[in-house]
């Protein structure tokens, strides 16, 4: 379930900033100015209480580029079951402007990866692509997952910090 939750909250990440890039008035830039990440990084903010460990958190390609697929691919071990009820709570921040401060339903969102509740215990393996877009506006991204247990126990964290810059 934590892997699900990291890759469904790393894909939410990822489909909320290309939402948000595309209601803003942002002119999109052509061939010639490519958007690029850089300083991409994706850490583990959990604590050895938390019933998700996790072996790696991949990203493919590393950096991302705008407009072509990311491919997730998580690795972990699940101490307990997660059930219904299990939720992830997700922050998105564009330097200081917060585009996404939502709480998720683990279950509904695991099944846009395939995934369903109950999640058993032990070894769990998730890849999961995206599309990013074109149009990423530049700047500084944050983001900030924690899962929760449907019996609110602390189930993972997951921060993920990179910048888009023209290239």
């Amino acid at each position: 379930m934590k892997v699900t939750l990291l890759l469904s909250a790393l894909g939410a990440l990822f489909t909320t900033t290309t939402a948000f890039s595309l209601s803003v008035d942002w002119p999109p830039a052509s061939a010639q100015d490519p958007i690029t990440i850089t300083d991409s990084s994706v850490s583990n903010c959990g604590s050895p209480d938390d019933i998700w460990h996790p072996e790696y958190i991949k990203i493919n390609p590393d950096p991302p580029r705008r407009g072509e697929q990311l491919e997730i691919d998580v690795k972990g071990i699940l101490d307990e079951t997660v059930d219904k009820g299990a939720y992830v709570d997700v922050t998105v921040k564009l330097g200081i402007i917060k585009l996404l401060d939502k709480r998720f339903d683990l279950c509904d969102e695991a099944q846009n990866i395939n995934k369903t509740c109950p999640i058993e215990k032990g070894e769990e393996r998730i890849t999961h692509s995206v599309e990013l877009p074109r149009e990423l506006p530049p700047g500084k991204y944050q983001i900030h997952v924690d899962v929760y247990n449907f019996n609110d126990k602390h189930a993972a964290c997951i921060d993920a910090e990179f910048r888009l810059n023209f290239a």
